[in-house]
């Protein structure tokens, strides 16, 4: 394959060109034609510029670009709808995170599946000319084997179901709950104040956590987060005064803000290569933590995230931002060199 500005090789599995830097086509699981839509923004991009994009013209453009791709065109007009492509154009100064926004919007507020959200990204970063590297990539050989029905488009996160407060209500008086299989989200504030609550076992399709959804549950002391949860959003475990040890998912986009304020007995958090920002407040008051290990990805992380953690010691990459963070706000940390 060559690359589509210079015309350069392109080496296997590479996601931009090493000649000019220019993002690779790439075709995603369940959107066998990704790389002719990425072609057909470009095209775009050449007669009408970038200055549309995110605009109601923008969306009469891609009606007439794209009439022979129903689905996705519908996916690519709702996310433009809903303000993500403006958001990847005011980003461009930091695309990284402008990416990590994005993304984490398409998942927990628009409830796309992954690889439904990897064909918009990959689509949009194309058209602006920012790098994407897909989790979801498929070879040119693997394309005409890929579904490519309406099924591949949502995925099961519009299928499932959410689980309301009305359906955790039954539970209120358990101190062990495991939620069954076939729900993806956990709404805002299901488990708020569910003071009994102990452990908590998650389904192997969770993909979403609300805003507080176990706040205040103070008896707390376990809960087994599926790899496959990508969002979990602000305060969701803040005041779980004994929660301790918390494993985070792989695929953990953002430690959001005030994610485990309060929660006084925890003691150690590993947290996955996934993340690239850690929220405002985010462990504050933790006060027996005493071991954060920052991976070498993260991107930015709020001055207030480990405020009133007087125990903790931080171990983060050599030349990394986190070790740069460590010595700006004075937290002891050791370097690791590999």
């Amino acid at each position: 394959m060559r690359c589509e500005r210079c015309r350069s090789e392109i080496r296997a599995g590479s996601y931009v060109c090493d000649e000019c830097g220019a993002p690779v086509l790439q075709n995603i699981k369940g959107f066998p034609n990704t790389s002719v839509i990425q072609r057909r923004l470009r095209s775009m991009r050449e007669l009408y510029g970038t200055g549309t994009a995110g605009s109601r013209r923008f969306v009469s453009l891609l009606m007439d670009h794209l009439p022979d791709f129903d689905k996705e065109r519908r996916l690519l007009v709702r996310a433009v709808k809903a303000g993500v492509l403006t958001m990847l154009v005011k980003g461009r100064g930091e695309p990284e995170i402008a990416v990590l926004k994005a993304k984490r919007y398409l998942l927990g507020e628009i409830y796309l599946a992954e690889n439904a959200c990897d064909f918009i990204l990959a689509c949009f970063t194309y058209l602006l000319d920012l790098p994407y590297k897909s989790a979801y990539r498929v070879g040119e050989q693997e394309t005409g084997q890929v579904k490519n029905d309406d099924d591949g488009v949502t995925g099961a996160a519009e299928e499932a179901s959410a689980l309301t407060a009305a359906d955790a209500v039954r539970s209120k008086l358990s101190r062990n709950i495991i939620v069954p299989e076939g729900y993806v989200k956990i709404n805002d504030s299901v488990y708020h104040g569910y003071v009994r609550l102990k452990t908590v076992k998650l389904p192997s399709g969770m993909m979403v956590i609300g805003r507080y959804a176990f706040a205040e549950c103070v008896h707390l002391v376990s809960i087994e987060l599926p790899d496959s949860v990508c969002v979990i959003k602000q305060g969701a475990f803040s005041g779980c005064e004994r929660l301790k040890t918390v494993k985070l998912p792989r695929m953990l986009c953002e430690i959001d803000d005030e994610l485990f304020g309060g929660c006084v007995s925890l003691s150690e958090v590993d947290i996955p290569s996934s993340v690239c920002m850690i929220g405002a407040g985010a462990f504050s008051g933790c006060q027996r933590l005493e071991r954060v290990n920052l991976p070498k990805e993260i991107r930015y992380i709020d001055p207030t995230a480990f405020s009133y953690c007087g125990m903790l010691s931080v171990s983060c990459a050599a030349g990394s931002y986190a070790q740069r963070f460590c010595e700006e706000h004075d937290i002891r940390h050791d370097i690791i060199r590999r």
